[in-house]
């Protein structure tokens, strides 16, 4: 009984997020009250940590200035497009993330999938 206790507490910890989950290129669409913005954003790892950037589908692009693996499988990243910066927190479901984006205008839903 002991061990069984023991498997039930430890179980989600075999279950979090890893790096090469995230690691490669993402297709993403934020939906807002102006329309849904997409585009794909890239991440990888250099020098031991999480790098990144979001190219928008209208040509722009953006780097993150934070990516990180939280608890309970969550993703989280800022960027700022140099008016204002964006938090986004995205859990693993799936194959896909989803989440939300938050920038001074409120916040917005956000899906990606893994394209590469």
């Amino acid at each position: 009984m002991l061990l069984f206790f023991v498997l039930l507490i430890s179980l989600p910890s075999f279950a979090k997020l890893k790096e090469k989950a995230v690691i490669g290129t993402w297709k993403y669409k934020v939906e807002t009250d102006q329309g849904d913005l997409t585009g794909t954003l890239q991440i990888e790892k250099k020098e031991g940590k999480l790098v990144g950037e979001v190219y928008t589908d209208d040509g722009q692009s953006f780097p993150f200035t934070k990516i990180e693996i939280q608890e309970n499988n969550v993703l989280y990243s800022e960027l700022s497009d140099g008016n204002q910066t964006y938090k986004i927190s995205v859990k693993l479901k799936g194959k896909a993330f989803e989440g939300t984006v938050t920038n001074d205008q409120g916040t917005f839903p956000i899906t990606m999938e893994k394209t590469e």
